[in-house]
């Protein structure tokens, strides 16, 4: 699970990721310079070729006119989501040749708060999760002509009782059931499970377990999620966000093991981690999570236990200013 440094891509602002389907292609957001002289700079995404050995070409860069709080690629290679988190819109690009260009998107107005999209794996539906509105949007979507449109229901409200974890802020689908699950960012800091039904493209809730320490006084939010590739594990990251300058917290990445009967969640525990976790990935092996410690500036390494669940870790990895993504993947046919 050790890692070795391979190679350094320069992009300005580098944020939020997308990787292609067919692992290809990797999408990043970010600023580049005003085009035609203007002052400053303009949100932008670059496209780069993943060749041998992971190591990333920078073949397309360009603005987006919005900057994006997540990235995502539809399953032709041919369209790339995003979101606005402070307009609450979700968006759609064209690519070109797999490249993005700035094509104007497609748009679609939603609710403040839209923090990412996700396309279906039928490749017929895009879900928003927006936290301060308690949503998941539900907007159909075209592979033929990349059109988004609200469903009907246009979306699917949260958790409500006041003892819930509310507030949907990441998604991912189970690898093979029927079912959806989402961090709750706060009021109540959690996990969601939802039932998903593929041909109308509804979610209902049906499980939300509140991931709060136990005799913790701070503030702790939910922020990523991810499940190890045979669906037996699941893991959430606790950010503790009590002082937002503090090089130290309580965070930790929560662990539970998915019941293979009906995909519902019994937590294992709460892992120490970096501090404000943001965001975190698994090996495509399941054997191994990487975690990126926005406020401390560290990478952490642990290793999974394939029985219980459990995170050790392994190494911890000095990083630039504030890593606010990290994605892990095997270059296509390695």
């Amino acid at each position: 699970g050790k890692l070795t440094p391979i190679q350094e891509a320069e992009h300005r602002g580098a944020g939020p990721m997308g990787v292609s389907q067919d692992k290809q292609f990797l999408y990043v957001n970010g600023q580049m310079a005003a085009p035609d002289g203007g002052r400053g700079f303009v949100p932008a995404i670059a496209t780069f070729r993943i060749g041998n050995g992971g190591k990333l070409e920078r073949v397309g860069l360009a603005a987006s006119e919005i900057s994006s709080g997540y990235l995502s690629v539809d399953a032709t290679g041919r369209f790339l989501a995003g979101n606005s988190y402070g307009q609450g819109k979700a968006m759609i690009w064209a690519l070109e040749e797999r490249v993005f260009t700035g094509r104007a998107p497609q748009v679609v107005d939603l609710e403040k708060k839209s923090h990412s999209a996700v396309f279906a794996p039928n490749n017929r539906f895009l879900l928003v999760p927006a936290t301060e509105p308690n949503k998941v949007f539900q907007l159909r979507f075209d592979e033929q002509t990349g059109e988004e449109s609200p469903n009907d229901p246009p979306f699917a409200t949260g958790p409500t009782g006041e003892n819930d974890a509310r507030q949907p802020r990441y998604l991912i689908f189970h690898p093979s059931k029927a079912l959806v699950y989402t961090t709750n960012e706060r009021e109540q800091p959690g996990v969601g499970v939802w039932t998903w039904n593929s041909r109308s493209g509804e979610l209902k809730t049906v499980q939300n377990v509140v991931t709060y320490p136990k005799g913790f006084d701070g503030v702790i939010t939910t922020a990523d999620l991810h499940m190890t590739p045979n669906g037996e594990f699941l893991y959430v990251s606790n950010r503790d966000i009590t002082d937002r300058k503090a090089r130290t917290g309580q965070d930790s990445i929560v662990g539970f093991s998915v019941n293979q009967r009906n995909g519902r969640l019994d937590m294992i525990g709460h892992f120490p981690c970096e501090h404000v976790p943001r965001s975190f990935a698994l090996s495509e092996s399941g054997k191994f999570a990487y975690v990126a410690g926005q406020r401390d500036d560290r990478l952490g390494v642990y290793r999974i236990n394939q029985k219980t669940g459990a995170l050790k870790k392994v190494e911890q990895i000095e990083t630039g200013a504030r890593p606010s993504w990290v994605l892990c993947f095997s270059p296509s046919g390695k």
